[in-house]
């Protein structure tokens, strides 16, 4: 395991921490971020408009609209590239194409901000690849399942000389969505899957002591999207209650939760990534080893769809009525960031063996490709059916629009110093801290557009009205910067009776960054850090016999200061609204985490995880109004739950073999997964609940390995047996808009892989 930046085994590391095998990815058909909370109790992923707008969430901690990530994703030690989030989050987690041909992954829970720096207050993912190896091997695998899912992956690894290894990777996938769309109007099916992403990675081994290791990545996947769906109206008639009863009703007597209507002709999510990353090792002797870790990344995406899936089609026309877009006009993009990182980490050896320790210094600099952008028509706009692909091009007889059109930039630096000190043979302590120096800028335009047609009831382009609120006259700008300088630390004492036994104590404190945010100008535009202090004590214990096995428990207290909280803004003479994130809460979370295996003999193997987390916001501080507003909305109420934080979550698998021989294995799986209903909003939100709904699912696989005593595996698999219905996200807009959208879960998924290997 990596969880402390070097390979140690992973009963001896003191952090909780999840490890899912690239076989277990692979028998639990995990291709994406969404995937892996079927695995992960205690691992949650908030996803809108398409699987690549995904973030983690972990005991808590999750990332608002224009925050940073509180759980950081790695991949080979180099963090996600960022999307910059200046419009919508987008990158920042494990995009499609990054979960195939992997050693592990590792979930790590709890702040890590002294060896893995900022916005890892919740924990970190870390994605691990497979290095080349010294022999020539590699694999063809096949997959094919229902919605018409097609994927092909294809390994080889190749010793070229006795001093280069080089490996290489492909893994494509395209499957039909699983969100039927009965407008009409553009595609039927959303939720779909089309991606290819490749991988090569070289080690040159360029003297006994010195090796260099680069890994190149590229992703290009462009799919409908996920554009959620309208499922309860208000009994009122408040504002467009009445036009979304009969989609409602529509819904319901379709017999298909799946069933979503929408009124964009051309929806689109677009990404392309690449990353490069070198890695230069050099053994100095047996207590030094010098590495240099440097890494470039490019992230763009196009985001285009029905924000809320809404088809509210105006009687006798060819026209709707808005419900807000989330859009990426002609000529620009959604996100569009450059990503560089370079890390200078020094690893040794003291004190006759009993002092490890670990130096490095890190830069990251986050630099926008292009200015990005949102404009289409706004909310009530009513508006002809049209492909339109600028707010130029687009067509409405009354409303406005509000574009918006900007850019962010990050940079990072930061020294940190962690060391283990053996005090006996079996009692070791650890201390780390880590001084990071945060700058972020912002800039955006802004701009007031009204369709106003001089012969009513005809449709005209719209035309430039004022400038958007909080932005400045004459030409309508905002320009900000923020920067903060914060320590984190570690401090652990782990004590083994045993080689199968060990009990830890941490205490750590971890941050995450304040920013600007340059499209949400009004109010207040800047925030600052958010931090937390986490307690946890822990136990690994492993045993052997006839019946062997481990188990993992982890009991965790967490105080969180200086909150990051979305806040909502109106203005009661105008009738204007904005939002802001503002640092205004205070929260305390606990809980318990266990997992482990129990073996019995070589038949049956049972594997079981458990999370418990209880979360509470126990205080807000708002101010009554802020600049240009005199209605503030707390997005958050004292003495709620914090939001995407199931308070119980497991899983519980057993795997027998039926045949282990000549013939080849045979296993047989069965896995039963449960999350529990969580907040997606505050409590006052709504009069309605504002939940996601429980998960309770069955996975069933058969692994045939080895068939025949052939290099051929053959596999079938099923993910949600009984077809549940699911619910992730719930918008509380039934106040606002008279209705209320959700994003749903995947239903029954199943289908066969075939896999050939070839080589040692």
């Amino acid at each position: 395991m990596t969880a402390r930046r070097v390979e140690e085994r992973l009963q001896d590391v003191p952090i909780s921490i999840t490890v899912v095998s690239q076989e277990k990815l692979t028998k639990a058909n995990i291709s994406s971020a969404e995937d892996l909370t079927r695995v992960v109790p205690g691992l949650n992923v908030q996803s809108r408009f398409s699987s690549e707008q995904t973030s983690f969430s972990i005991r808590g901690f999750s990332q608002d609209l224009r925050t940073s990530a509180s759980v950081g994703t790695y991949f080979g030690e180099v963090v996600a590239p960022r999307g910059g989030g200046a419009t919508l989050p987008g990158g920042d987690g494990a995009g499609p194409g990054s979960l195939f041909d992997l050693q592990n992954v590792q979930v790590l829970k709890g702040p890590q901000g002294t060896l893995f720096g900022r916005n890892t207050t919740g924990g970190a993912v870390l994605l691990t690849p497979r290095k080349p190896a010294y022999d020539f091997e590699g694999y063809v695998e096949g997959s094919y399942g229902n919605y018409d899912m097609r994927r092909l992956q294809a390994v080889v690894n190749a010793p070229i000389t006795d001093w280069a290894r080089l490996r290489l990777g492909a893994d494509y996938q395209k499957a039909r969505g699983y969100l039927h769309n009965v407008s009409g109007i553009g595609p039927e099916h959303f939720a779909d899957t089309d991606y290819i992403a490749l991988r090569g990675s070289l080690v040159l081994d360029l003297s006994p002591n010195l090796e260099n290791y680069t890994i190149v990545s590229y992703l290009h996947s462009d799919n409908n999207g996920n554009p959620g769906q309208i499922f309860r109206a208000n009994p009122l008639d408040v504002r467009l209650a009445a036009a979304a009863r009969p989609q409602i009703a529509r819904l319901l007597a379709s017999g298909n939760p799946w069933q979503i209507e929408q009124k964009l002709i051309n929806p689109e999510v677009k990404t392309k990534s690449f990353q490069a990353i070198n890695t230069t090792t050099l053994t100095v002797s047996d207590s030094l080893t010098v590495k240099n870790i440097f890494s470039y990344a490019t992230f763009i995406q196009d985001v285009r769809q029905d924000a809320y899936a809404t088809n509210f089609i105006i009687p006798g026309t060819q026209a709707y009525i808005s419900t807000g877009f989330a859009f990426a006009p002609d000529g620009y993009h959604t996100n569009d960031q450059n990503n560089l990182t370079e890390e200078l980490q020094l690893q040794g050896l003291g004190a006759d063996g009993k002092l490890n320790y670990q130096v490095g210094f890190y830069y990251e600099q986050s630099t926008p490709g292009s200015e990005v952008a949102s404009a289409s028509p706004g909310a009530f706009a009513e508006c002809l059916i049209s492909g339109f692909t600028s707010l130029e091009t687009s067509r409405c007889r009354r409303g406005r629009s509000t574009p918006q059109y900007g850019s962010i930039k990050f940079v990072n630096m930061a020294t940190y110093a962690q060391a283990t000190y053996a005090l006996t043979e079996q009692i070791k302590t650890t201390a780390g801290i880590r001084y990071t120096y945060d700058r972020s800028w912002g800039k955006s335009r802004g701009y007031i557009y009204t369709y106003s047609p001089t012969t009513p009831g005809t449709f005209v382009a719209p035309t430039l009205t004022s400038c958007g609120v909080g932005y400045a006259l004459p030409d309508c700008t905002f320009s900000a910067k923020t920067s903060s300088k914060k320590p984190t630390w570690t401090l652990n004492l782990q004590y083994n009776p045993s080689d199968d036994a060990m009990v830890y104590a941490t205490y750590s404190r971890g941050y995450r960054q304040g920013a600007v945010t340059p499209f949400s100008v009004a109010g207040i535009p800047t925030f600052d850090p958010e931090k937390v202090d986490n307690y946890e004590i822990g136990a690994k214990l492993s045993f052997h016999g006839p019946i062997s096995g481990n188990l993992n428990l982890a009991g965790f207290y967490a105080k969180l200061a200086n909150q990051q909280l979305q806040v909502g803004l109106q203005n009661a003479s105008t009738g204007q609204n904005a939002s802001s994130i503002y640092n205004a809460g205070k929260s305390r979370i606990y809980g318990v985490e266990a997992d482990g295996t129990i073996r019995f003999g070589n038949a049956i193997r049972v594997d079981g995880s458990l999370a418990y987390i209880n979360s509470k916001l126990q205080s807000i501080d708002l101010p009554t109004s802020f600049p240009g507003f005199d209605v503030v909305f707390a997005a958050a109420v004292a003495g709620d739950e914090l939001p995407f934080t199931p308070k119980w979550g497991g899983n519980v698998s057993t795997t027998f073999t039926a045949l282990d021989d000549a013939l080849g294995k045979l296993e047989l799986s069965a896995t039963y997964r449960y999350n529990s209903s969580y907040a997606t909003a505050a409590s006052n939100a709504s009069a309605l609940p504002i939940r996601a709904t429980p998960v309770k699912q069955v996975d069933l696989n058969v692994d045939w390995y080895d068939v025949g005593g052939a290099p051929v595996d053959l596999s079938l698999f099923a993910t949600n047996l009984t077809n549940q219905f699911t619910r992730g996200i719930v918008v509380p807009l039934i106040g606002v808009l008279g209705y209320d959208p959700q994003y749903v879960g995947r239903p029954r998924m199943y289908g066969a892989r075939v896999r050939y290997r070839f080589g040692k």
